[in-house]
């Protein structure tokens, strides 16, 4: 791993100081990195598939050729395929609409989109499902609350389906917006010439050239239905309808001789499900060839006139539908004494968030767990990802692209598939050590920074990528070691990028279930256990209450990430992707 190998102008150094410095100082860093890939990636998704393995294939076979599974995999695959369907069609015409046409306000759509995918799916789910019920507050209010005793429509696989698309649409939105970026502008600038309208240009031009983006942006969204466990387990669980991660949330909660076997079992079928997803959308990603310099990068070419005002209406009236109306249920929710009170200026009340945030122990202690672990998630990972930022961006790509691979397999597997793992890892003895951090709070520890590694490593990659090693080399120069070259060259340049990925990471991890729902232990809990907890409790307000204050500390933490945008690497947030480099200039 050599400096010469970085892209960009480079110094010679002469004589035989030059490679021993590199040698020396690069030691303990390489360490650090296959340390950090063996215990994050390749031992637990070995041990997955040791224990999946250890009856042999027939018996693996076997737990896999019952009625529930099959089951629970049809019901995987409807959901899966009928949320990728709603999410393709919401993502292509949004992301469609903020690179192609003059809208206003696109920048505040798009942080407002992305907003609620950081949200999480549990929250989402819980938002809709007090929306639509008899018991919803909002519809109580306006007389269109439906009969009591009426099933609520979110229940059961439709509410899975919408939910779950609605909430996935910004993930394809986004995946498309990196297509549009690099569509070529002299081919529309010539269409527009030649006297095509911009529905020829979208149809004829824009449409065949992002073919692979569409297709990878569908295998992302499939991908992200399988393992889901958020949405089916507040949707799902309570009728009856299991997917594969709820059913293995339930195999493993039976506490059965052979419920650990069984869960790594499907596991292993999750695992395969998700994997074939990831592998086919590199490989259209890598076969993408249409790559533009910045300056020929596509601009919205679709003037609307007199439909502008129309068309931004309609846009924000689907976001307030979709996204705003179902938060504002959740509110109004837990601003009522108890779930299905009709809400007035009699009934409002703030109780349940005193009760959630300063007097109930669960909710208590899942605050301040969930801040705890997240925050030091976070700290730590920002640590790791300049450390590895440094290495890998000196690398060469034969080495650099199977190692980030290695670091993006946890958090391309569904999150209850690497909890199963972690338990499996750490359920004996650690070996020469001889003990175990099971059923502590060290292994949710340990599970986030195996799967938010890769959240934290991007925008410093990136960021590392646009420096020049001049400075660092003349300091080599000058007698300057590692370590202070690290934290007086390189760190004051990467810093908002260093920033950004650790607030993402404390984003995830904070409202993060699918991973701790099977990890948590008494006096561990985090907000997502305790969310679900009240509500299988019955405790509706409460939940909501929980809902709410996270929701609204997220979006907090998404306008503090705004407020570094100007002093990151481009497009370093994804609300910054989807909107476009030019409609945050202009917006």
């Amino acid at each position: 791993m050599t400096l010469s190998e970085t892209a960009g102008p480079r110094l010679t150094l002469r004589g035989p100081a030059h490679p021993v410095w590199r040698w020396r100082e690069g030691t303990g860093l390489v360490l650090l990195l296959a340390v950090s890939i063996l215990a994050f990636s390749i031992a637990p998704v070995g041990r997955l598939l040791s224990a999946a393995l250890e009856g042999g294939f027939v018996q693996f076979r076997a737990v896999l050729d019952t009625p529930e599974v099959r089951q629970a995999t049809r019901n995987t695959l409807a959901v899966a395929f009928g949320s990728g369907a709603v999410a393709m069609a919401v993502g292509l015409v949004f992301s469609l609409a903020l690179a192609v046409t003059d809208m206003r306000g696109r920048g505040a759509m798009a942080f407002v989109m992305v907003l609620s995918l950081m949200i999480a799916p549990q929250i989402s789910a819980l938002a809709f499902k007090t929306l639509a019920g008899p018991a919803s507050p909002l519809l109580k209010l306006v007389g269109l609350a439906p009969a009591p005793g009426t099933p609520n429509p979110m229940l059961g696989e439709f509410g899975i389906i919408l939910v779950m698309g609605l909430h996935h649409a910004p993930l394809v939105a986004i995946t498309l917006a990196a297509g549009l970026s690099g569509l070529p502008r002299p081919l529309v600038e010539a269409a527009l010439l030649d006297g095509a309208g911009p529905l020829q240009i979208v149809r004829r031009i824009v449409l065949p050239l992002l073919g692979p983006f569409l297709l990878s942006a569908a295998l992302l969204v499939l991908v992200a239905g399988t393992g889901n466990f958020g949405i089916p387990a507040l949707l799902g669980m309570p009728v009856g309808y299991l997917t594969l991660p709820t059913l293995l949330y339930q195999k493993l909660a039976s506490f059965g001789p052979s419920s650990i076997n069984d869960a790594a079992a499907i596991s292993v079928l999750i695992a395969g499900l998700a994997a074939s997803g990831v592998i086919a959308a590199g490989w259209l990603l890598a076969r993408q060839q249409s790559r533009l310099e910045a300056d020929f990068a596509l601009e919205p070419f679709w003037r609307l006139g007199r439909a502008r005002l129309p068309v931004e209406l309609a846009v924000w009236g689907f976001i307030a539908v979709a996204i705003l109306l179902p938060l504002m249920s959740l509110v109004a929710t837990s601003l009522v004494p108890a779930y299905g009170v009709r809400l007035s200026f009699e009934s409002l009340t703030f109780a349940q968030y005193g009760e959630v945030l300063f007097r109930q122990d669960l909710t208590v202690r899942a605050f301040r767990n969930s801040m705890l672990f997240a925050g030091a998630a976070a700290a730590s990972l920002c640590c790791l990802a300049l450390v590895f930022a440094y290495l890998l961006d000196r690398a060469a790509v034969r080495v650099r692209t199977p190692v980030l691979a290695l670091i993006e397999l946890p958090y391309a597997a569904p999150g209850i598939v690497l909890a199963i793992a972690c338990i499996l890892l750490f359920i004996r003895p650690l070996p020469l050590l001889g003990f175990s951090i099971y059923a502590t709070p060290w292994i949710i520890l340990f599970a986030y920074h195996a799967r938010f590694l890769a959240i934290a490593l991007k925008p410093v990659l990136a960021a590392m990528a646009t420096l020049d090693s001049a400075v660092e080399e003349a300091a080599v120069c000058d007698g300057a070691r590692m370590g202070q070259r690290l934290r007086f060259i390189i760190l004051p340049l990467v810093l908002p990028s260093l920033l950004a990925g650790g607030l993402m990471v404390f984003l995830l991890a904070f409202n993060e279930l699918t991973v701790s729902a099977l990890l948590w232990s008494a006096g561990s809990e985090t907000l997502g256990v305790a969310l679900l907890s009240l509500e299988d409790s019955g405790l509706g307000s409460e939940a909501a209450a929980v809902a709410a204050t996270a929701s609204a500390l997220v979006c907090a933490l998404m306008l503090a990430m705004q407020s570094l945008a100007r002093r990151l690497p481009e497009n370093a947030l994804p609300w910054q992707a989807l909107a476009g480099r030019r409609i945050r200039e202009n917006s």
